[in-house]
């Protein structure tokens, strides 16, 4: 008579239903992520200015600013954006019934120095907006802490001010970011674009 003998188990095949489990598992929370980033950053709210007739879609989280005076409509910033807060900005300028979006660009070129330190000009490209013929200017400059009591590294800042006129206005949509994330970020201005209306 044979001893009795337990039934084999083989710890193998166990092993790599645990392993198929596990990468399974993980893939699937790497996809939620994904899509619960996706939606996040995708996310975004209806902004109105009676006043201007300007409405856009503006990320949901960033902080708005309509205390702008004579200097802009809105400002809306990322506040998780380092080093430099990703802006996004329009302002309306009076120009006269002949004035065009190059004039426009031309006097933005003028007054950028004073206002900006170390500003320089990269581009400037005839684009559209909508049915809106529109001047495209892209630029630097260097951001330093105002403060002198804080010690902090200058941040150079790359921008795009999107020019258009409407009767006697000029209205400019403006992006502004970190020169190393200003691509990567730009999509935000795009989709700003995508929903404008003025």
């Amino acid at each position: 008579m044979r001893p009795f003998e337990p039934e084999s188990t083989n710890p193998s095949r166990s092993i790599e239903l645990n392993s198929i489990f596990a990468i399974v598992t993980a893939v699937g929370m790497l996809a939620l992520g994904l899509l619960m980033r996706s939606n996040t950053l995708g996310s975004s709210i209806l902004f109105r200015d009676q006043t201007n007739g300007i409405r856009a879609q503006i990320p949901a989280q960033w902080l708005l600013d309509t205390n702008g005076g004579t200097n802009y409509i809105f400002r809306a910033e990322d506040p998780n954006g380092q080093p430099f807060k990703t802006l996004i900005q329009v302002s309306i300028r009076t120009v006269g019934p002949d004035a065009n979006p190059q004039n426009v660009v031309d006097s933005l070129n003028v007054i950028g120095p004073s206002r900006l330190s170390n500003y320089g000009v990269l581009s400037t490209e005839p684009s559209r907006l909508g049915e809106d013929e529109a001047i495209e200017i892209t630029y630097y400059y260097v951001q330093t802490e105002p403060n002198p009591f804080v010690q902090a590294v200058p941040i150079v800042v790359q921008g795009v001010d999107l020019v258009v006129t409407r009767g006697n206005q000029a209205i400019i949509f403006t992006y502004r970011d970190g020169r190393d994330v200003f691509e990567q970020n730009r999509f935000y201005f795009e989709n700003f674009l995508a929903t404008v209306e003025y």
